[in-house]
């Protein structure tokens, strides 16, 4: 969290909130220990939170050559080994690539440009993006190179913040993924869906009603108390309050997109199915 500010635009044609001037010492405001990679026990339970995607996978295609970009600690990476997948990870931070290509199962590419490592790989029969495009400068440019990178029948599976999201119509400059600069593109879930559809991909599903997304809802309603000062812890009241107010809106972010953040997989079609 910085106190510089840095004010975001709307496009009037797709909707998608965007950064008009990104930093071109972007690394800077990302902290040191954003690597500080989870071990034993905690480790454990952080990659079987993440098996639910595996199984999102499994529910459209079987296990093959999978392409994660932004990795992070790799809790997905090591789930998806675990369940049979050829894994592949791309991640601009030397220090987490030399620690995810010494897991088993794993092999880690360091750079900054996904959409070329895309380009130069063997297809793949998945590729994910677990809250990477809000972090990327060219979101259009990686979903190309993903769809062309794909076999067909492939799937590409994505998680986002949701700018058409009941919180942020609530909370505005408040909301919690309004990190600048950090989330450098918000795109809306109905404009991810007709890139795809010009990229060639169908969508399979969409949702802002899954696990990670139930969690996002609360911590979004506790970083509303926190706001402007990131180290400012909220008061046990706020906690309480947010706790409650999570509950009682539950029923609304379930419905339809209205979660703070939405996961969707779309299908590049099999030859002779479009």
């Amino acid at each position: 969290m910085s106190d510089e500010r840095f004010p975001y635009w709307r496009c009037l044609s797709c909707g998608t909130l965007f950064i008009a001037e990104i930093p071109a010492d972007l690394g800077r405001y990302y902290p040191k220990d954003a690597y500080a990679i989870p071990s034993g026990r905690e480790r454990e339970l952080a990659v079987a939170a993440e098996r639910w995607r595996v199984q999102l996978l499994r529910g459209f295609q079987e296990p093959g050559r999978l392409v994660e970009i932004g990795p992070g600690f790799g809790l997905f990476a090591q789930a998806a080994v675990e369940a049979g997948f050829d894994v592949s990870v791309v991640d601009m931070d030397a220090n987490a690539t030399e620690h995810l290509d010494a897991l088993p199962g794993i092999t880690a590419i360091t750079s900054d440009r996904p959409a070329e490592v895309l380009a130069g790989l063997p297809q793949s029969r998945a590729i994910v993006l677990w809250h990477t495009i809000e972090h990327l400068p060219d979101p259009a440019g990686l979903l190309a190179a993903a769809a062309a990178n794909l076999e067909p029948g492939g799937l590409l599976a994505l998680a986002a913040p949701n700018p058409g999201s009941l919180q942020f119509r609530l909370l505005g400059a408040r909301w919690l993924h309004l990190d600048a600069p950090r989330h450098l593109r918000l795109v809306p879930a109905e404009a991810l869906v007709e890139r795809a559809r010009r990229l060639g991909l169908r969508q399979l599903t969409m949702t802002s009603s899954d696990p990670t997304g139930f969690l996002c809802n609360r911590s979004g309603w506790q970083w509303a108390g926190r706001r402007p000062l990131a180290s400012h812890t909220p008061s046990r009241a706020w906690t309480l309050f947010t706790g409650v107010l999570t509950r009682a809106l539950r029923p609304i972010e379930r419905r339809g997109h209205n979660g703070t953040t939405y996961t969707a997989v779309f299908e590049k079609p099999p030859v002779g199915k479009a």
